[in-house]
């Protein structure tokens, strides 16, 4: 295959344009021309214009959304990301409607949004080229000096509004200003959040001619106050804004670098030991050596907050009758799984967006709960989990806000202090069943209690030898369930792994000392993948997951009360093959024990003159309502914790006529 023409790449990226117009009928209607050359949806928010300029947007071809009065484009430029939202599009590239921008240069702010999902992308100005004043250059170095003062990231262009926004992290940022001073606010959120901020050289046109409706005086006097309001904030040990996902360290002495510095401190066993130890022997003695202690801590990069934890800590534990010395050990104890699990944390800019096909964790995450399970046995490396849960329950807000909408749906809605206990209850099975995973690892099945019923439907379909799709799903330990497999369906068992998947998923089995079975890595466009094709005319017995979307062969259906996406592959897949599908699940019941059953075999045939989407629709839905009756049973056994409902699945385009049955 050739490569994607220029003209595709924001439809790749997933992309929409977005332009606030306010009295730009000169120019809006060939900025929406020259945006719909590579770019098939262009949403334009018509604020207030009194000139005719929606109207000319429109018949450029833009879908248009209008504003009575004029209320700026802060509150424009919400206006249209909250639509793209609504229509389901990954990210959204602005532009300004008075012509400085180029339509050529969308394809270079899409690319980059392909290369690094989920990321905020700035164009960069050449002012000097473009024969900008004196004054636009003096500001922009202004801003970009502001936004690494409060941030620690130093950008070329915090002024440009030519960008591309990741539209479901930019939604639950929260910044919420009205005028020019959104863009610097959206800046400022994202850089605190995690999202990766990246720029890409692109061209400026300033004509004399231009329509500007910056106010030199009131704009400028708008951004200077949201800059004084934040810098004010980094004192503070108080949350700058929306936590999405881990911010690595920043070089320099920026204010945000030595508010964490101070707060926070550095991350890690070594570092949470230290505070430990500063806030025990604080602890120990006076009110001065208790600030002493504080005080050092918090110019060394010890951190302050750790020092004044582990100093009330001991001196609570000490006033139930708690030996000092026990005291001590317990502190420091927990000082140091919290340390670890912060050198066990996910990747620095996974997107809640979307999903990627990778696992929470690495090697150090699989290497830690093999150790824990080997040294303390399961009983108390379940004991040991609750502390470490607690962490993850503080520090991965994704994962806790994804949980807290998963069981208000599955158990109905409650207030926040049952919510946050939920989902502690939730993130600890899912570490329970890492401990077990562990377990199988350095004891095999005996280790284990299990029910099986059904499963001699699966043994059936592996004899026959005519192949067979086995439908599961992130609910309950899958992985163990498939080490449990490997005798049933002895060496004709194959894992369906998505990108991401493959090695994790082989070092488990040969680590686990159970049956090897073979891997097919379908990357990221699964119906692309012939080779599950012949795996199953040989005879194979496939393993698949129904509850992950991974490219853009998707169907909306409802979900517990809201409508989510599932993959239609599986069952393209076994409709084009013939296989009988088997819906299986592998559920914890209780400390090493499971429930493992297989449902009836489906046979799927397209019926002629029938769509074949309203076919592939109703087969998910019966699929998708046995997922949401276990979900309802088995609430705390759900194991997705990524923004399920409103996560976009990944626009890959389809590589092979397979995608629309053409193969069969």
């Amino acid at each position: 295959m050739g490569e994607t023409p220029f003209r595709r790449r924001c439809d790749e990226a997933g992309a929409c344009v977005i332009i606030p117009v306010f009295n730009n009928v000169s120019t809006v209607g060939d900025v929406v021309r020259a945006a719909l050359q590579h770019c098939s949806t262009v949403l334009v928010c018509d604020d207030g214009s009194t000139d005719g300029s929606g109207a000319d947007a429109e018949a450029a071809g833009a879908v248009i959304l209008r504003h009575p009065h004029n209320e700026g484009k802060g509150v424009a430029l919400r206006t249209l990301l909250a639509e793209a939202h609504r229509r389901g599009f990954r990210h959204a590239i602005s532009m300004d409607a008075d012509g400085q921008h180029l339509g050529s240069d969308l394809p270079a702010l899409a690319t980059a949004l392909i290369e690094e999902p989920g990321s905020l992308v700035v164009g960069v100005r050449d002012l000097v080229a473009a024969g900008a004043p004196p004054s636009s250059e003096f500001g922009r170095r202004c801003s970009n000096w502001w936004i690494w003062f409060e941030t620690g990231l130093r950008l070329p262009d915090t002024q440009s509004g030519f960008r591309g926004y990741p539209v479901p992290e930019v939604m639950e940022l929260g910044a919420g200003h009205r005028r020019y001073e959104f863009e610097t606010d959206v800046l400022l959120r994202a850089a605190w959040a995690g999202i990766a901020l990246r720029s890409r050289p692109i061209t400026v046109i300033y004509s004399a001619s231009r329509t500007s409706h910056f106010r030199l005086v009131l704009d400028n006097v708008r951004i200077v106050a949201l800059n004084t309001l934040a810098v004010l904030r980094h004192p503070l040990p108080l949350p700058l804004g929306r936590s999405l996902f881990q911010v690595s360290r920043r070089p320099g002495f920026s204010l945000f670098e030595i508010r964490r510095w101070a707060w926070l401190g550095g991350a890690g066993p070594i570092w949470r030991a230290l505070a430990a130890g500063a806030g025990i022997l604080g602890a120990l003695g006076g009110s001065w050596t208790k600030a002493l202690a504080w005080f050092t801590c918090a110019v060394a990069g010890v951190g302050l907050l750790p020092a004044l934890v582990a100093t009330f800590a001991y001196q609570w534990l000490v006033a139930r009758n708690l030996a000092p010395q026990w005291a001590s050990a317990v502190v420091a104890g927990a000082f140091l799984a919290f340390g670890l699990g912060e050198v066990a944390r996910a990747p620095a800019h996974a997107s809640p967006g979307r999903w990627t096909g990778q696992s929470r964790g690495g090697v150090f995450g699989h290497w830690f709960f093999l150790t824990l399970t080997r040294t303390f046995g399961r009983p108390l490396a379940y004991w040991i989990l609750y502390p470490v849960t607690l962490y993850f329950l503080i520090t991965a807000p994704t994962a806790r806000a994804a949980s807290r909408e998963f069981l208000q749906r599955a158990l109905g809605p409650t207030g926040w202090p049952s919510s946050v206990l939920r989902s502690y209850r939730h993130l600890l099975a899912f570490a329970r069943t890492m401990v077990d995973r562990a377990l199988f690892r350095t004891r095999g099945k005996s280790a284990f209690r299990y029910t099986e019923e059904g499963i001699h439907l699966i043994q059936q379909a592996a004899a026959a030898g005519k192949g067979a799709i086995l439908l599961t799903a992130h609910v309950g330990n899958w992985e163990l369930a498939g080490g449990l497999l490997g005798g049933i369906a002895g060496e004709k068992l194959a894992v369906v792994a998505y990108e991401g998947e493959r090695e994790r998923i082989a070092q488990f089995l040969k680590r686990s000392g159970g049956p090897q079975f073979r891997i097919i890595d379908v990357g990221r466009d699964f119906l692309a993948s012939l080779e599950m094709i012949r795996a199953l005319r040989g005879g194979m017995v496939l393993a698949v997951h129904g509850d992950r979307p991974m490219d853009g062969q998707v169907v909306s259906v409802p979900f517990l009360g809201r409508e989510a996406r599932f993959p239609v592959g599986p069952f393209l897949l076994a409709a084009v093959s013939g296989a009988p599908l088997i819906a299986t699940f592998s559920l914890q019941v209780g400390p090493a024990a499971y429930r493992f059953f297989a449902r009836d075999p489906l046979r799927l045939t397209f019926t002629a003159g029938q769509s074949r989407e309203a076919q592939l629709r109703v087969w998910v839905e019966h699929y998708v309502a046995q997922l949401e009756s276990l979900a309802r049973q088995y609430p705390y056994q759900w194991f997705n914790f990524y923004d399920f409902w409103d996560a976009a699945p990944p626009l890959v385009p389809s590589r092979t006529g397979f995608a629309t049955g053409e193969a069969a």
